[in-house]
């Protein structure tokens, strides 16, 4: 146990015992030791400032630490947890108020909330004095890897601000406690809407009855199941991944099975930089002038005559 608690929490200790939970944190160091990227995401090429990473048009990602309440196996950034360059507040303020096409801020890491609060609201404020800054959304693990770090006084403190959302990151319904759903009411009873991103995990989450418990679980409790995400190609990830033909085979079970609002999209990012791609089971058996030929949810054919 003492190896255990040098990687994790002691809240993520009491629940080491179910498998989904602790196949996700506790590993063997030789999948380090696997093919994949250090930058998979080919961030490095995208950033303005130290920190500041600048790929799509209208938003930013703030890689604001490298720290984290637990340490994911399969994660993009684990080249940052040793070799982190930092964050400069003022360098980032600097460029995003010369870049006036930016309207969404995105403060990631590691994890926003390993900050003190003083140090993550300091941040807030800032961004929320740039006239064209809209929306601020917080990157984090927290609610299902540390939920008492959401007190009273930090979600009173964040329902202040303009436009605030979280993006949780969780990928099992064993991750929802009961710590969890009152972490997560209090932030939403405050009036911050909260979406989810999960990743498709080989042998922790890559089968229709286990995703879809997890997002119809999410949605009970008032958060929109936001992304899907194919496992990126870091170093060591291999053991982690699904092929893009069996995700799509578990999306289009899913569509069939929950409704719109339980559904995220399934995406993954394209390596050396290549964006984000989102993809859809194909409907369209045919085609014919304004003649469709669908297959419905049911994986029947149904004609369709457009305008």
């Amino acid at each position: 146990m003492n190896e255990v608690n040098k990687i994790l929490n002691n809240y993520l200790t009491g629940l080491i015992h179910k498998k989904a939970i602790k196949r996700q944190f506790i590993g063997n160091l030789t999948e380090y030791k696997s093919e994949g990227y250090p930058d998979p995401l080919g961030e490095k090429q995208f950033l303005k400032a130290k920190g500041l990473i600048h790929r799509y048009p209208d938003r930013v990602v703030l890689t604001v630490t490298n720290k984290c309440f637990a340490y994911c196996r399969f994660c993009f950034r684990k080249n940052n947890w040793q070799k982190f360059d930092g964050f400069d507040l003022k360098e980032s303020l600097n460029y995003l108020k010369q870049t006036k096409t930016v309207r969404e801020i995105l403060i990631s890491g590691g994890d926003p909330f390993t900050l003190s609060n003083k140090e993550l609201l300091n941040i807030i404020d800032a961004l929320n004095n740039i006239d064209h800054i809209e929306t601020i959304r917080i990157g984090t693990r927290v609610l299902s890897a540390y939920p008492q770090r959401i007190t009273d006084n930090i979600t009173k403190q964040l329902s202040q601000y303009k436009s605030i959302w979280l993006a949780i990151h969780i990928n099992h319904s064993d991750e929802i406690t009961q710590e969890f759903v009152i972490a997560s009411g209090k932030i939403i009873d405050a009036g911050i809407p909260i979406v989810s991103q999960t990743v498709l995990l080989k042998n922790i989450n890559d089968d229709v009855y286990t995703l879809k418990t997890l997002f119809c679980t999410l949605t009970k409790y008032r958060i929109k199941p936001y992304y899907l995400f194919g496992c990126d190609q870091a170093s060591g990830n291999g053991v982690f991944r699904v092929s893009i033909e069996k995700a799509m085979k578990i999306i289009s079970s899913l569509r069939g099975t929950i409704s719109g609002l339980c559904m995220p999209s399934f995406a993954f990012d394209l390596p050396d930089g290549g964006g984000k791609v989102v993809l859809e089971p194909n409907s369209i058996i045919s085609k014919n002038k304004n003649h469709y030929i669908f297959k419905n949810f049911e994986g029947k054919r149904r004609e369709y005559i457009d305008v």
